[in-house]
């Protein structure tokens, strides 16, 4: 059997012009996952990331906590997150008087107001409600699908996989193994934590999670205070 280890990235620049790029404590939990994984001599076959700049530092930094050279790296857009920004843009443009978008408006740095309608905007995004998206929920079902079986193909020749994707693709990936209904995927997706790990055995006929959603390179008091999910 195959090991995967699928890594939610590292916390991203909430609230910045770009989002998608690693924060000072996003480039900081890489290092100490990898400086994790080194010490517990773990090695990667196969390195594996959706092409999203945060997949990509977070993967640079993981190496370079193990010392290792991560360039050989194997993309996959399957991994990467759905337009959550186009999602909730299209939804307030028609929903303008939703209290949770006026509660955004007043208090704009509240991340509490920002989960609560993207949950609530997801759960519409499942049931085809949202209109004029670049991405209906089944084809961003579909394109998580086809990575998780290119993943899987690679079993004949890689005894262990180190993958980084977002909180929606590897929610879905692990809700696609499980077989769990797409209303509850997203309830793994809001509780995924930033350089947490899914960890998986499958061969090519098989996948089954073994682990879910883990920091054991957190998991201190003195490191609990860097725990975050953005």
């Amino acid at each position: 059997m195959s090991e995967l280890y699928l890594v939610r990235h590292a916390q991203a620049s909430f609230g910045a012009a770009n989002y998608d790029q690693l924060s000072d404590l996003g480039h900081r939990q890489s290092r100490w996952l990898g400086e994790h994984l080194k010490k517990r001599n773990v090695t990667f076959d196969r390195l594996v990331l959706g092409d999203m700049v945060r997949h990509h530092e977070t993967m640079s930094g993981i190496c370079t906590g193990m010392q290792v050279d991560g360039d050989e790296r194997i993309v996959l857009p399957g991994l990467n997150e759905y337009s959550f920004t186009a999602m909730t843009e299209s939804y307030t443009q028609s929903n303008a008087d939703d209290p949770l978008i006026q509660a955004i408006a007043d208090n704009p740095d509240d991340k509490r107001h920002h989960f609560r309608l993207l949950r609530k905007v997801l759960t519409l995004w499942t049931q085809d409600k949202v209109d004029n998206i670049p991405e209906t929920w089944s084809d961003f079902k579909g394109r998580v699908a086809d990575a998780q079986q290119q993943i899987q193909s690679m079993a004949g020749s890689s005894k262990r996989i180190l993958a980084i994707g977002s909180g929606g693709s590897i929610s879905t990936f692990v809700g696609l193994v499980l077989g769990i209904p797409d209303e509850t995927i997203f309830d793994l997706n809001l509780q995924y934590k930033n350089t947490a790990i899914s960890h998986f055995f499958f061969n090519t006929n098989k996948m089954n999670l073994t682990g879910f959603n883990s920091i054991p390179h957190l998991d201190t008091n003195e490191m609990e205070q860097y725990v975050t999910y953005g």
